[in-house]
């Protein structure tokens, strides 16, 4: 079997299609513990025992040297072989985020210099083959005043990397080949993701070729139909997946799901579930309020959470103007910020709209009382910025316009930000279509037959992932901590597709066998 190192690993797509491509991976890194604990979790699962099978090196790609890699391969149990020029092939994608159209296009980001570091491996070991994976972005980036790998000269001003890319690793005796972009859904995978995949063999070795893709695709049914059903509903590609792809380092055969893991769901409230059920299968938001101009929509009786919370939306300054001046009248400048997210989140807009002080309505009193034991005030003066509310805005009058303009299909840009939010990304998957490119964060896509975001494991699926691989560490993260934590929705998002990962890497071994 041919020997791998696989850098920039994360937390193993491409280690699993090379593994059902039939190598042995002696060496892996990633800078990530949380991406760390599902790759080791992962061998373990297919009985690659760490030090004697394969080695994870935690470590900045930065701080990787070829001794190191070598030094750590020759510990395993295939005895003292490894040297420069031996290693069959090299696998990575120096992290893409400094690519990426999606994101701040920075020529001098430094995780772009990566790419460098990546080269300088290449240098040193020297690999038979070199495979490098990235975003399309990287096809027009330019770096600016890149430094070579082969002596201390740079690349003066900006450089395309691609440029860079070619020039460097035929200094290197490399053969570049000319680059293309695969699409992950031309090799089985139910998604629409592109990517740049450079190819590259050493002059003194057979040449390699690009994998052809075939012509049927795999739809989001197909990946996702028979979770929620029974087995009747499998289709070819999810059997496929629970019975695994990826073999066995004890038995050579694949290893079969024991259990559905990765399946917890985000509990989302009432509003957000409203919200998500304006999308229809296929739609992001613009679609949605196309259709919605076209045919209306009666919200406050079909969605009357959502309703009452875009309506304060779309008056929040108004309402939260006369808010600060009750509570300052009665000397409550506390909760102010409090309360208006306590309006704004229980729908007590609609309470406040019909409430009478002389009523006696038990339901609206629990409501009153709710309110004032939330915000820690009295019931007294809860029901006195009721009634002042109710005097100041005609919140009725505001209920009647609104309620006229949904069902005209009168649907604003303004009323369109209050009923989607200003997320314009997001959509719907259509279960009868290949689905789009799946990313790192979760709430970007509703699952095509229930309000809610998909669940790690369905997009695992989408990324074809088997069953039997499950991920490790919590799922999801926010604000500053994205910078350095890697949880379970990143390390799916940022994953190589195996099944397109195994069609690079089949090609690579073919080569390898024809030497």
């Amino acid at each position: 079997m041919p020997y791998a190192v696989d850098l920039f690993c994360g937390a193993g797509g491409f280690s699993e299609g090379i593994l059902q491509a039939g190598f042995n991976i002696i060496f892996s890194s990633d800078k990530s513990k949380m991406v760390m604990d599902t790759y080791v979790h992962r061998h373990k699962q297919l009985g690659l025992i760490e030090g004697e099978d394969t080695h994870f090196e935690l470590a900045d790609v930065r701080d990787l040297t070829a001794d190191k890699i070598i030094s750590e391969s020759n510990k395993l149990k295939y005895g003292h072989i490894f040297k420069r020029g031996n290693i069959d092939a090299f696998f990575g994608g120096p992290p893409c985020q400094g690519f990426s159209r999606l994101g701040k296009r920075d020529s001098s980001d430094p995780r772009n210099m990566l790419f460098h570091e990546y080269l300088r491996l290449i240098r040193d070991v020297k690999p038979k083959y070199v495979v490098m994976e990235n975003v399309t972005g990287i096809l027009d980036m330019y770096m600016l005043d890149f430094p070579s790998v082969i002596s201390n000269n740079k690349y003066k001003g900006q450089n395309l990397v691609k440029v860079i890319l070619k020039s460097e690793l035929e200094e290197l005796g490399y053969t570049l080949l000319n680059v293309q972009v695969l699409n992950a859904a031309d090799f089985g995978v139910p998604q629409r993701r592109n990517r740049v995949v450079f190819l590259a063999y050493r002059n003194d070795v057979a040449p390699l070729k690009y994998p052809q893709g075939t012509n049927k695709s795999t739809t989001v049914y197909d990946a996702l139909g028979d979770l929620y059903t029974n087995k009747k509903y499998s289709t070819d590609y999810s059997k496929a997946l629970i019975n695994g792809r990826t073999p066995s380092n004890k038995t050579g055969k694949p290893i079969r799901r024991e259990k559905l893991t990765n399946m917890e769901t985000s509990r989302h409230d009432i509003v957000v579930q409203e919200r998500f059920s304006l999308y229809q299968e296929g739609e992001n938001k613009s679609k949605a309020i196309k259709r919605i101009k076209e045919t209306g929509i009666d919200l406050l009786s079909e969605k009357p959470e959502l309703f009452w919370n875009s309506l304060f939306n779309l008056n929040r300054d108004k309402i939260e103007s006369n808010l600060r001046t009750i509570l300052e009248e009665m000397n409550l400048p506390a909760i102010d910020n409090k309360l208006a997210r306590f309006v704004f989140t229980n729908r007590l807009l609609a309470d406040i709209a019909y409430f009478d002080s002389n009523d006696e309505d038990l339901m609206l009193e629990s409501q009153i009382e709710k309110a004032a034991n939330k915000l820690d005030v009295s019931y007294e003066q809860m029901a006195r910025i009721w009634k002042y509310l109710k005097e100041k805005i005609n919140i009725r009058q505001m209920e009647q316009e609104y309620d006229k303009s949904l069902k005209n299909g009168n649907i604003t840009s303004k009323i369109g930000e209050a009923l989607f939010t200003r997320k314009g990304i997001r959509s719907r998957l259509n279960s009868r279509d290949v689905g789009p490119t799946m990313v790192t964060l979760p709430d970007d896509f509703i699952n095509p037959y229930f309000n809610r975001i998909l669940t790690v494991r369905e997009m695992a699926r989408i990324q074809s992932f088997d069953d039997s691989f499950e991920f490790i560490g919590k799922r999801t993260t926010g604000g500053s901590k994205r910078k350095q934590e890697v949880p379970q929705f990143t390390q799916v998002g940022n994953a190589v597709p195996p099944l397109l990962a195994y069609a690079i890497a089949t090609e690579v071994k073919a080569a390898i066998n024809s030497n």
